[in-house]
């Protein structure tokens, strides 16, 4: 486990309300030498729980699955932890890229997947991979009637600071040993994810005036799993309240229809409000050449 201080980077004033979610189960990213796609489960579920961080859904694509059942082993030790399973495709389809005929076989597909994990009565969640929604009105509108029609939530995102970017350079450097590039990007991790959800609470008191109930992704990534606890703790010291994914829904700002868009909810309403987003950087360009 990395250690920073947290204070150094950008903190939020007041109290914010988070709902944490996670993308990609089972299998997101490389699997560093010696780190087991297990090990990663169990080390998120465990942090998660330190933290009490409520009902955690965890979006998954079944794909994974068919070229090695073993990784079911994951869900099972997710559902344990006491947390929740939302649909995210099959095959982590980008629906700007598909039809929506076949975007929603891949749903339905992905469904038979979450059937054997989800508990009688749980509320069904679909989060579109890439959070993209699709490329035209009629794409999107024939996707949303379809999920509304079969009890589905769309779960929106107002806070993602790309956490997968890091993934591949841990890999790579923890391949080479170097503790000090794998301090480095520690560092950059947690000011990355400290910075962004500054900006997220700062973004939406500009677009609506008030604090909203803010929806985090993070991605079930080697590296995220090293450095959950540092970016836990650096959200609780600055003043965050965790919260379930159903309480943050019930803010009226996830009602506002952001448009056709790739980007999180806040960033759409910005952009057709003309609000500058400020602070919501791309990862470091350096994750693309340490330890190579």
């Amino acid at each position: 486990m990395l250690h920073t201080e947290p204070e150094a980077f950008g903190a939020v004033t007041t109290v914010t309300e988070l709902a944490v979610t996670v993308d990609d189960l089972p299998a997101h990213g490389p699997s560093p030498s010696a780190v087991t796609r297990l090990g990663i489960a169990l080390q998120m579920t465990q942090t998660l729980r330190r933290y009490a961080v409520p009902e955690v859904y965890g979006f998954t694509n079944g794909a994974p699955l068919e070229a090695d059942p073993e990784l079911e082993k994951i869900l099972t030790v997710w559902r344990q932890a006491g947390f929740l399973l939302g649909n995210h495709t099959f095959s982590h389809l980008d629906l700007t890229r598909v039809s929506a005929a076949r975007y929603l076989a891949d749903i339905e597909r992905n469904e038979q997947v979450l059937a054997r994990q989800r508990p009688p009565g749980t509320v069904k969640y679909f989060r579109h991979p890439y959070l993209h929604d699709g490329d035209t009105v009629k794409k999107r509108t024939a996707v949303r009637q379809w999920l509304a029609g079969r009890g589905y939530t769309v779960a929106p995102v107002t806070v993602d600071f790309q956490d997968w970017a890091w993934n591949d350079a841990y890999a790579r450097c923890r391949l080479r040993h170097d503790t000090a590039a794998i301090a480095r990007l520690g560092a950059s991790f947690v000011k990355a994810a400290t910075s962004h959800l500054a900006a997220s609470v700062e973004l939406s008191t500009r677009l609506f005036g008030r604090p909203i109930k803010h929806i985090l992704s993070l991605h079930i990534g080697a590296f995220d799993a090293l450095m959950l606890h540092e970016v836990l703790a650096a959200y609780q010291a600055a003043g965050t309240r965790f919260i379930t994914l159903r309480a943050a829904l019930q803010d009226p700002v996830y009602r506002i229809d952001p448009g056709i868009g790739e980007a999180t909810l806040l960033v759409r309403i910005a952009k057709v409000r003309g609000v500058p987003t400020p602070g919501l950087s791309d990862p470091p360009p350096e994750l693309a050449t340490l330890c190579r």
